[in-house]
């Protein structure tokens, strides 16, 4: 099997690794190659530091396998590769995703629509916590400010709490902190 080590639209983090398809796995196995001979380090040494074989290197090194995700972070982590340094990466995919949903809502409505969208990833955020980050405020914006029902909200910071973030039947975010209920 062939490898493509030049590829440039692989994103070198733990999840894109752990998500890759055999043939991205391939390519990974490519640049681990490149890397090790920048640093010049022997399949052994990376053994050392990584505690994969030096067979299992070789054969992911030459493409003879698709390494498997964990043998690849371990092999990355070993050559000083930070996997955990781009995570933004990763949200800003996600980002991409409900970006055009977004624009494809009326002007006059987006705002309503992520204050619906808040709660839910408000729970996600409960049930699945990033104990690495800081829950709250979270970044949502850059200076930007929206105008509900009259009032100027900043949408730089929005805490996480779904007692707090919710919608009237009219779908207008509302605030206890207000005085509103």
């Amino acid at each position: 099997m062939g490898t493509d080590i030049n590829r440039k639209d692989l994103p070198l983090n733990r999840v894109s690794i752990e998500r890759a398809t055999q043939q991205e796995r391939l390519s990974y196995g490519g640049m681990v190659a490149k890397l090790r001979a920048e640093k010049g380090l022997t399949q052994g040494e990376l053994e050392d530091r990584s505690g994969v074989t030096s067979r299992t290197i070789r054969n992911i090194e030459t493409g003879a396998v698709a390494g498997q995700a964990d043998k690849l972070i371990s092999l990355f982590v070993a050559l000083g590769i930070d996997l955990d340094g781009d995570a933004r990466a990763e949200v800003d995919s996600y980002v991409a995703m409900i970006a055009p949903l977004l624009q494809a809502i009326h002007p006059d409505h987006r705002l309503s629509a992520v204050g619906q969208v808040i709660p839910v990833l408000s729970d996600a955020v409960r049930a699945h916590p990033n104990l690495d980050a800081v829950s709250t405020p979270v970044p949502i914006g850059s200076g930007r400010r929206a105008r509900v029902g009259g009032r100027r909200h900043d949408l730089e910071k929005a805490d996480l709490d779904s007692t707090k973030i919710a919608a009237t039947k009219d779908n207008t975010p509302i605030d206890p902190d207000r005085g509103e209920a």
